[in-house]
C-alpha cells in the first residue's frame, strides 16, 4: 500500500553572501509527494552585482553567466507556485527560507509555509556524528553529491537525505516515535512534522532487534562469534586484515613474539609510524592461549581510536572478543536518564539531546557516552546523567545497566582495552586486577 504523506518542497539557494545583504544567484527546488520525488526546478538569477572571488570558486558561477540570467521578478511567480502549498525543507532552513521569503515579499508574494530543518533531524537520528554538513551526511548514508554548492544538486541531495531520515524513522517502534514526538517541540520550526507523519503511518509496534524496558528501547546483545585462530606467522595475519606487510613492523612483531615466550616482564622501544599496535596485538593474540590480554593506553582518545580502527578490524576478521573499559562516569546511568524524561525541562537543547539519546539507545552496545557526537555541547546536562559506579537492587534497569554490563564483559573478553588513569584507579581498588593476565602498556 502506498503511504500517503506530506508534500515537501526542498529548496537550496546560492547567494552572493550569507549576510543581511545577500542576493539570490541560483535557486534549486525538488518536490516530494507521498514519499517520492515528483518534480524539480532550477534557475540562475541575475544579482546585478559582481560576485566575490570565493563565491565564484564555491559555486562555479561567473558574472558573465549571471548577466544572461533572469531577474528574480521574472521567476518569482514560478517559484511561489512550486513552494506555496508545501512544507519548506532545507539544510539550515533559516537562511534559505528567510532569504526566499524576503525576495518573494518584494514581488507581492507572502511565504507562510511550515519549515523543516534537515540539520535538526539529522542531529536526532544520527546521534553519533560530530558534524552535520550536507557533504558529510551524504557521505555517511551513501547519497551522491556530485556538484556541491550547485543549488539543484544540493536540493536533490537534501531531498534524498530527508527520504533517508524518514526511512530510518520507519524502522523504529511506534512507541519510540510517540515518545520522540512528545519532545519534538524542541526542534527548530516545524521539523516535528516529519516525525508526526512517520508516526501516523507507522505499523511497527516492536522490533526483533530491540528490547523495551520502561518505555526505553535497547539494542539486543548480539551473540559472540566463535573466534578464529590466528596464525603464528605475523605476515599471514596482516594479509588477512587486508594490510601490507611492512619490514619494520614485522621485525618488531617478531621481537614481541620472542619476548612473550621467554620474558615475564619486557620493555621494548620502537619508532613511531611502523604500525606498533598490530605489531604487539597480533603476536599477543596468537600466543596468549587462554590468558586475557589487558591493553592500557595513555588517553581515552587513543583508547577510542584503537577500538574504532584496530579493534573493529580484529572483530571483523578474527572475531576477537574485544571490550573497552573506562571509569563509570563515562557511561549513561539509565535510572537518571529515565527520571529526566519525566521532567518538563524548558531548555530546548536538553530536550533535543534527550531525543538523541533515545535514538542512540537503539544503536549502542556499550552505553559509552563518548559515542555521542558533539558531546561537549551537553556537558552541563550530563553531570546528572553520568554513572556513579553504584547500582541499586531497586533499579528499573538492573539487567540493562551499562556500567554493570561493562564490568561483566571485562571479566570474560579476550582483549580488554583501557586507559592508564582508569587502570591505576582499578589497581588501587583491586591490586590483583592484572594477576594472570597479559598486561601491555
Amino acid at each position: 500500500m502506498k503511504t500517503i504523506g506530506n508534500r515537501y518542497v526542498v529548496v537550496d539557494l546560492e547567494a552572493t553572501s550569507t549576510g543581511s545583504k545577500a542576493k539570490i544567484i541560483q535557486v534549486g527546488i525538488v518536490v516530494i509527494e507521498d514519499g517520492e520525488i515528483v518534480d524539480h526546478y532550477t534557475t540562475d538569477v541575475n544579482p546585478h552585482e559582481p560576485l566575490d572571488a570565493h563565491i565564484k570558486e564555491l559555486t562555479g558561477l561567473t558574472d558573465q553567466r549571471l548577466a544572461q540570467a533572469p531577474d528574480f521578478s521574472q521567476v518569482a511567480r514560478k517559484i511561489f507556485d512550486l513552494v506555496e502549498d508545501g512544507i519548506f525543507v532545507a539544510h539550515n532552513v533559516q537562511f534559505d527560507a528567510n532569504l526566499l521569503a524576503e525576495n518573494l515579499f518584494f514581488e507581492g508574494y507572502e511565504l507562510r509555509n511550515p519549515r523543516v530543518d534537515t540539520v535538526e533531524l539529522a542531529q536526532v537520528f544520527f546521534p553519533e556524528l560530530e558534524k552535520y554538513s550536507l557533504p558529510i551526511l551524504c557521505r555517511e548514508v551513501g547519497i551522491p553529491l556530485k556538484h556541491a554548492h550547485t543549488a539543484l544538486s544540493d536540493a536533490q541531495a537534501t531531498a534524498e537525505l530527508l527520504l533517508f531520515l524518514r526511512e530510518k524513522m520507519t524502522q523504529l517502534p511506534k512507541g519510540l516515535l510517540e515518545r520522540l514526538l512528545e519532545m519534538a517541540d524542541a526542534l527548530l520550526y516545524e521539523s516535528y512534522l516529519v516525525i508526526e507523519e512517520t508516526y501516523r503511518n507507522q505499523s511497527i509496534l516492536s522490533s526483533p532487534d530491540l528490547v523495551q524496558v520502561q518505555g526505553l528501547y535497547f539494542k539486543k546483545t548480539a551473540a559472540s562469534l566463535e573466534p578464529r585462530k590466528l596464525s603464528q606467522d605475523f605476515s599471514k595475519n596482516i594479509s588477512l586484515l587486508n594490510l601490507e606487510v611492512r619490514e619494520e613492523q614485522e621485525s618488531f612483531a617478531k621481537e614481541v613474539g620472542l619476548l612473550l615466550k621467554d620474558e615475564p616482564v619486557s620493555l621494548i622501544q620502537a619508532p613511531t609510524g611502523i604500525g606498533k599496535t598490530y605489531g604487539y596485538l597480533l603476536p599477543a593474540l596468537s600466543q596468549s592461549k587462554e590468558r586475557q590480554i589487558v591493553l592500557s593506553v595513555p588517553t581515552k582518545i587513543l583508547q577510542n581510536q584503537i577500538m574504532e580502527e584496530e579493534g573493529k578490524r580484529l572483530k571483523e576478521v578474527f572475531h576477537t572478543d574485544i571490550h573497552s573499559l573506562k571509569g563509570p562516569q563515562n557511561y549513561l546511568k539509565l535510572d537518571a536518564f529515565y527520571h529526566s524524561l519525566q521532567e518538563n525541562d524548558e531548555n530546548r537543547l536538553f530536550r533535543r539531546f534527550k531525543m538523541q539519546v533515545l535514538v542512540w539507545l537503539t544503536e549502542t552496545e556499550t552505553g559509552d557516552l563518548d559515542e555521542i557526537g558533539q558531546l561537549y555541547r551537553y556537558q552541563h546536562f550530563l553531570a546528572d546523567l553520568r554513572h556513579d559506579g553504584n547500582l541499586s537492587s531497586q533499579s528499573l534497569f538492573v539487567t540493562e545497566d551499562f556500567w554493570k554490563r561493562s564490568q561483566e564483559r571485562a571479566e570474560t573478553c579476550k582483549l580488554l582495552v583501557t586507559n592508564h588513569a582508569y587502570l591505576v584507579t582499578r589497581l588501587e581498588d583491586n591490586p590483583e586486577f592484572v594477576s594472570d593476565r597479559l598486561l601491555i602498556i
